[in-house]
């Protein structure tokens, strides 16, 4: 900050108990022929805040403020007559923005939310084709035990479980022995969601993955133990459970489109048919 704008902050905050202003509205900066008045920063600091805070916070709010204005003296003494009319882009940009609000509007009052089962499954049945994995899905149970923990050997013996009475038993031990033990509901994930529960990183998980289905891991604290139930290799059609949310934010966005699609088309029509649309095209290309 200049010297300027230090002294004329450090005074006004200090005489004026951090903005709290019994004389007229006063002068708290200048920049560029543009005033900064302390009604304009009267709400900046929280009450209870110690001076030197206080001092700190003004300062930054300062410093912006006189950039923002600076910058735009710069940009009106340098850029040419025509760079600095902004006219129509801001008309533009309006006209833009009352559009975009109208058509959200439009289609919060008309979209149909409701997407069945069977629509879902049509679209999969389609276009499942047109899907590819990046990564690798799959079906997994994590479980993070402390590495001294008695039951770790129980769990390191069962943790590869697929029968129910034994993925019952498991998760009972589970229950009652691990830090944390997640299944993610039986439903398909990315492998990179349990690169973020474990010590592996996505390139460890898919190698290990493929070689043999399960990882351990140990550090001073904890033992991960990761088996996987079910997998889809990357580049594969993905399930149609782990697609689903997916298919439906597409179908959504394609009844969006077409409620917009819809909107225009009638008000063109209607527009000629009240005969505020008119058009001269055919005698203007011959």
């Amino acid at each position: 900050m200049n010297k300027f704008l230090i002294f004329a902050v450090i005074p006004f905050l200090i005489s004026c108990r951090y903005l709290d202003f019994k004389s007229g509205d006063e002068v708290v900066a200048k920049a560029g022929g543009v005033v900064l008045y302390s009604s304009e920063i009267r709400e900046l600091i929280p009450p209870g805040t110690n001076p030197q805070d206080s001092i700190k916070m003004v300062e930054q709010y300062v410093n912006n403020w006189a950039i923002q204005h600076l910058l735009l003296k710069k940009a009106e003494s340098e850029l040419s007559k025509g760079d600095r009319d902004i006219q129509q882009e801001l008309e533009d940009y309006k006209n833009s923005l009352l559009v975009y609000r109208f058509e959200k509007y439009f289609i919060e009052q008309r979209l149909d939310t409701l997407i069945t089962e069977e629509e879902c499954r049509e679209y999969y049945d389609n276009y499942s084709a047109n899907f590819s994995l990046s990564h690798s899905v799959v079906k997994a149970r994590i479980i993070k035990i402390f590495s001294k923990s008695p039951n770790i050997e129980r769990i390191k013996n069962s943790y590869k479980a697929n029968s129910l009475e034994e993925i019952d038993e498991l998760e009972m031990l589970c229950k009652n022995s691990a830090e944390r033990y997640n299944n993610f509901d039986n439903k398909w994930i990315d492998i990179s969601d349990i690169a973020r529960e474990t010590p592996f990183d996505v390139q460890t998980c898919e190698k290990e993955l493929w070689e043999k289905s399960w990882m351990e891991s140990s550090d001073s604290l904890y033992t991960y133990l990761v088996y996987f139930m079910e997998k889809v290799p990357p580049g594969d059609v993905p399930p149609y459970e782990y697609y689903s949310p997916r298919i439906r934010e597409i179908i959504l966005s394609k009844r969006k489109q077409e409620l917009i699609e819809n909107l225009k088309s009638d008000l063109i029509k209607e527009a000629i048919e009240n005969k505020t649309l008119q058009t001269n095209i055919n005698n203007n290309i011959k």
